[in-house]
């Protein structure tokens, strides 16, 4: 796929923090897709379970959610697994 000098004209434009904290979101909704497929579980499972509306979670599946250590902490207490692993100093 070619890419728009445009589109990466404003992408060079993005600082080095603000792309670190949106590659981090992605891989974090990585890690949220990989264990609901591992769970045989959809979008719309885990928005039950965390009694929480579909289109909410379908907006943190974008990518875009700054997602907060509780809104983590509950995701991982529902499928029991852990998200985020953080090294121990």
């Amino acid at each position: 796929m070619k890419r728009s000098s445009i589109i990466e004209a404003r992408r060079a434009k993005v600082s080095p923090e603000i792309r670190r904290r949106v590659d981090l979101s992605f891989l974090i909704v990585d890690r949220i897709h990989s264990i609901l497929e591992e769970k045989g579980l959809k979008q719309k499972d885990l928005a039950n379970m965390l009694g929480k509306n579909e289109s909410e979670i379908s907006k943190w599946m974008r990518g875009t959610h700054n997602f907060t250590i509780e809104t983590i902490s509950s995701i991982e207490n529902v499928l029991g697994i852990p998200i985020l692993q953080v090294a121990n100093v």
